[in-house]
């Protein structure tokens, strides 16, 4: 994944006159995206937009949301090894916790990994 300054401002700028009280969240997304920061800070401050948005700025997330479920994915290791990868998939009206909690379930009672443990963590998509 590499964004120009220009891509990043295109998904975020939209953003800001509906959601201004969240402009530390946008502008934190934003050095996120520009220096590949952790991308589980990347979801964490998309679901804080996602949850301050109104009614009528929904369809202004839509790109982002988009963008996100395009560039990321979560990775499900154990043991040492990667065991698969599992699509991003943002739902309107989950927030984050309800987020990872559908996503360890989908892993948990979805599969059958021999493993005791089994990890998830984002990441970013390998070019393709």
């Amino acid at each position: 994944m590499t964004l120009s300054p220009q891509e990043i401002d295109a998904l975020l700028l939209p953003l800001a006159p509906s959601l201004a009280r969240e402009a530390d969240t946008i502008l934190d997304l934003r050095e996120l995206l520009m220096s590949k920061g952790h991308p589980g800070k990347c979801v964490r401050c998309f679901f804080r937009l996602f949850n301050a948005a109104g009614v009528e700025s929904m369809p202004k997330l839509t790109p982002l949301r988009d963008f996100m479920e395009r560039y990321l994915e979560i990775a499900v290791r154990a043991d040492g090894s990667e065991l698969e990868t599992i699509p991003v998939r943002l739902r309107q009206g989950e927030d984050l916790e309800d987020f990872c909690l559908r996503s360890m379930k989908q892993v948990r009672l979805d599969r059958t990994y021999q493993a005791q443990r089994v990890n998830l963590a984002f990441r970013y998509k390998a070019a393709a």
